[in-house]
């Protein structure tokens, strides 16, 4: 152990009347030595220091680096899981044909083309009423169960539904299209 040692004299010198006497007195003090600090041990010090703070400086960073890149993964599969919905349409019956008996046909008179453009815009104007009526029928999920054929502005309604309500309701949604002249509504309602 470093201790600080000095040594201290007195001398004292004592007057009297009758007599003079001299007293030298040497006594050693021991005690702890005074405590330097160099600037290497201070700049040491403080070295060490800066790296602790700057490494829990960059912990902090990246921890929350890692939590803002987990939060963006996260809403991407989000944005991704999302469930897409698909409707599929029943499949259409082909239509019925109903024959009556043989009659004397009417003596019709026509040009051969005005009577190719006439099947074609009824069949043309067939197909539109269809994909009107069937986009009418698709927003109803009750209507799921109902198949329906156009012919010569003629409806056949064939299929199954859970009431009569829903029944009367697919009647009136294919009524209400444009250029329908007729409904035979023939579904069967069941429950």
């Amino acid at each position: 152990m470093d201790s600080k040692e000095e040594t201290v004299q007195k001398h004292v010198v004592v007057n009297s009347p009758n007599q003079r006497s001299e007293v030298l007195t040497e006594r050693t003090e021991r005690g702890p030595r005074e405590s330097r600090s160099s600037t290497g041990t201070i700049a040491i010090v403080t070295i060490l220091a800066l790296a602790a703070v700057a490494i829990v400086l960059y912990l902090v960073s990246n921890r929350n680096a890692n939590e803002s890149a987990n939060r963006n993964a996260n809403l991407q599969v989000a944005n991704q899981a999302t469930p897409t919905t698909i409707v599929q349409q029943p499949a259409q019956q082909a239509p019925v044909i109903i024959q009556q008996p043989a009659q004397q046909a009417p003596v019709i008179i026509q040009q051969p083309a005005q009577s190719s453009q006439r099947e074609n815009t009824s069949a043309n104007d067939d197909a539109n009423m269809q994909d009107i009526a069937t986009k009418r029928l698709a927003e109803d999920l009750n209507m799921a169960g109902v198949v329906m054929s156009i012919t010569d502005a003629r409806v056949i309604l064939t299929g199954t539904v859970n009431s009569a309500a829903v029944k009367a309701k697919a009647e009136q949604l294919v009524k209400g299209v444009r250029g329908v002249k007729s409904v035979d509504n023939q579904i069967v309602v069941s429950g």
